[in-house]
């Protein structure tokens, strides 16, 4: 190749790629990622019911913030009082899934507390399941546990 017609090409190619360059930022700043789906997101307020072990179903509320923590109501007594609040965290997935955390006193029965890690997967912007497994941790400094624990819920509205 003639050095003159490759000096040629190579100045074609760098006045390509500065120029690509000098347009790229622009072209990104003005085009918006697409958004994300709604439902691809737990966060909000939830009615649900949590089945643990052997126990029968339990309605309990949830919410999911945006913060990524997670506040658990459990189901209530006799006088409409839950019989504990929990806490805990959450971290999105792919494709509606997403993982939590939950922890919350034991109610009646020896004092302690269990903690709770679940899996769970939207099925559409108003519905989700999840399964996992709890520890039993008791104040006398024995442990229980694995139990299993699925939760299934419903969108609600946060009060």
């Amino acid at each position: 190749m003639h050095p003159r017609t490759r000096l040629a090409g190579t100045v074609l190619a760098g006045a390509l790629l500065t120029a690509s360059l000098a347009t790229a930022p622009t072209a990104l700043a003005t085009s918006p990622a697409p958004a994300p789906a709604a439902f691809l997101s737990p966060a909000g307020c939830w009615n649900a019911q949590a089945a643990e072990g052997d126990m029968p179903p339990a309605d309990v509320k949830l919410e999911f913030r945006t913060d990524r923590s997670v506040k658990l109501i459990g189901p209530p007594d006799e006088n409409g009082t839950p019989y504990f609040v929990g806490h805990g965290t959450w971290t999105p997935g792919w494709s509606g899934s997403f993982r939590f955390t939950v922890e919350h006193p034991l109610p009646g029965g020896p004092p302690g507390e269990a903690r709770s890690a679940l899996n769970g997967k939207l099925s559409s912007s108003k519905a989700f399941a999840a399964k996992g497994e709890t520890h039993y941790f008791y104040d006398d400094g024995t442990t229980g546990g694995p139990s299993s624990i699925t939760i299934t819920g419903t969108r609600a509205a946060c009060s």
